[in-house]
């Protein structure tokens, strides 16, 4: 596998994992609301739903620059990891028709398909690497 199989790899499996942490966070913020007679307090929810939205953010970022670790373009890996965290904000808008249709259980399907997807791509990178030391060098000598 060449170079762009790694970055497309990584990138989706980073996407993926910003996408199964923001679905839990709205699982977890669903939750978090009160009965529809109960006092309102959205402190809390609105925490956890800013706190995990950013997290998830940040995770696919984290994801995708550890994977990318092979490349020697802190320049490439970091715009790369930037379009891993920007493309999550795209990939969450899934989050809303799937809650308004599905509900929790399809929040759940949709963590659990993330979750699945991450792991899976992020194998399929480490695999490119593997494929890619016979005779490319992606390293710099240290």
């Amino acid at each position: 596998m060449d170079p762009l199989g790694l970055a497309a790899s990584a990138v989706g499996s980073a996407v993926a994992a910003g996408l199964a942490v923001v679905s839990a966070t709205t699982v977890i913020v669903g939750a978090m609301r009160p009965a529809s007679g109960a006092q309102s307090n959205l402190d809390a929810p609105f925490y956890v739903l800013f706190l995990g939205t950013f997290g998830g953010i940040a995770l696919a970022g984290i994801v995708a620059w550890r994977l990318l670790r092979p490349i020697p373009s802190t320049y490439r890996r970091g715009g790369l990891a930037l379009v891993s965290a920007f493309a999550t904000v795209i990939a969450m808008l899934v989050c809303i028709p799937v809650n308004q249709y599905l509900g929790r259980p399809g929040l759940a399907g949709l963590i659990a398909l993330g979750l699945l997807a991450s792991v899976l791509l992020a194998r399929r990178a480490r695999a490119a690497v593997k494929g890619l030391s016979g005779g490319t060098r992606l390293h710099r000598s240290r």
